[in-house]
């Protein structure tokens, strides 16, 4: 028996951002089970980076939906700024609902609608829909949306207010909630008490593990750290410099050369005027914002993959975090010591923790990790047999073991 369903998400392939490909890695495999989503995404925006790549990966069988949305002209954004800072809902809710309709309409055989977020207007148009047909509704969060950290400081009072309401009204409507992780569930819980009793279940982000790689051959003179990604407002790499020139101060690289790369969406000034005035020009090397496929080859050809998280314990593991195992790249991680992505890391032995809260501690960590990669006594693959349950085949399982068969008994 084939199954359908509305997969309502931000963005998809050709664009390489985490929405896209955490929905195209999961439905490629769904279709082999005779599963197929239906894709309801927004119009490619011909200013993204694409990852062309990803287009060959698209199954045949699978119908994607682009459509447009209402750009916003910037005199006009302070009107709506003070309800909607974070997330102008009305630039695509009227076209993707008006869409999803006329998809429901057209497909009687669609079994339940799922939205993924952030952006957290996918939830809305969800709710919207399963109003009007009365389908079950599956919303993912990705991240948190009323009680995000990032926000806290910086939101207005109005905006909290009219997204904490629409956040309730949403999770009391929905079937099933999905998470990224078993933080993220238990984040949500302890915010919203009502939804103790309903289905939700964590089906985190995966790997792509039958991939291989050629990693090239070793030269101890020269250790290359890597970071690829965005930096912005709770994650600095700013501490992380500061130990390198600490280090380097002491002569420590004396007899190898060391170098930082940063490649991605960053503000580079600020960044190039601290190295500058720090003298270690030639430690830190600042790159642009590259394609996926491009930043993945820079980690595969790096000692080490650098993730910068928060002083903060956020509950979620970024997508980037997964993007680096996929290359077995062991991962230095700038982050409390406590937070849920340290834990991981450190629990499964996929990387190295310096705790941003206890920096004198980290320089140490530093220091002896620098000197183990100089002497070959520190091995950045990850063995394959230990990334494997971590798979996207085996969250695809999950989706249809904790999803497709609650609302599809007889599947």
């Amino acid at each position: 028996m084939d199954i359908h369903f509305l997969y309502i998400v931000d963005d998809f392939p050709p664009a390489g951002m985490q929405p896209g490909i955490r929905a195209l890695e999961i439905s490629k495999r769904l279709v082999k089970e005779k599963i197929f989503p239906i894709i309801l995404t927004k119009k490619i925006d011909k200013n993204k980076i694409f990852n062309k790549s990803l287009i060959k990966e698209i199954p045949s069988s699978l119908n994607i939906y682009r459509t447009p949305l209402f750009e916003l002209k910037n005199k006009f954004l302070h009107l709506i700024d003070p309800f909607f800072k974070y997330d102008f809902y009305l630039q695509w809710i009227p076209f993707a609902y008006s869409k999803a309709k006329k998809i429901l309409r057209e497909n009687k055989n669609i079994k339940f609608i799922y939205a993924s977020a952030p952006y957290f207007h996918t939830h809305i148009i969800g709710y919207l829909l399963k109003k009007k047909f009365n389908l079950p509704l599956v919303i993912e969060y990705r991240d948190p949306w009323s009680f995000n950290p990032y926000h806290e400081k910086i939101e207005s009072w109005l905006n909290k207010k009219i997204n904490l309401i629409i956040e309730k009204r949403i999770l009391k409507s929905a079937d099933i909630i999905i998470t990224v992780s078993s933080e993220l569930n238990s984040f949500l819980k302890t915010k919203f008490s009502f939804i103790q009793n309903k289905p939700i279940f964590s089906i985190a982000n995966g790997l792509n593990v039958d991939k291989f790689y050629n990693y090239p051959k070793k030269n101890y003179k020269e250790i290359i750290f890597t970071f690829t990604g965005a930096l912005y407002e709770k994650r600095s790499i700013v501490p992380l410099i500061k130990l390198i020139f600490e280090i380097k101060k002491e002569n420590f690289f004396r007899d190898f050369r060391f170098s930082m790369r940063i490649f991605g969406n960053y503000k580079k000034e600020p960044l190039k005027y601290i190295i500058k005035k720090l003298n270690i020009e030639d430690s830190i090397i600042l790159g642009d914002l590259i394609p996926r496929s491009e930043a993945l080859n820079e980690i595969i050809k790096s000692d080490l993959a650098i993730h910068i998280g928060e002083n903060l314990n956020y509950p979620t593991i970024a997508f980037k975090v997964w993007d680096y195992l996929s290359c077995r790249k062991k991962i230095l991680y700038l982050g409390r010591e406590d937070s849920y992505t340290a834990n991981f890391l450190k629990k499964n032995e996929f990387g190295i923790v310096i705790p941003i809260n206890n920096l004198p501690k980290g320089k140490k960590i530093l220091k002896r990790l620098l000197n183990e990669i100089k002497n070959n006594k520190f091995d950045n693959i990850i063995k394959e047999k230990k990334l494997a349950k971590f798979s996207w085949d085996n969250r695809a399982k999950k989706f249809i073991n904790r999803i497709i068969k609650t609302i599809v008994p007889t599947y």
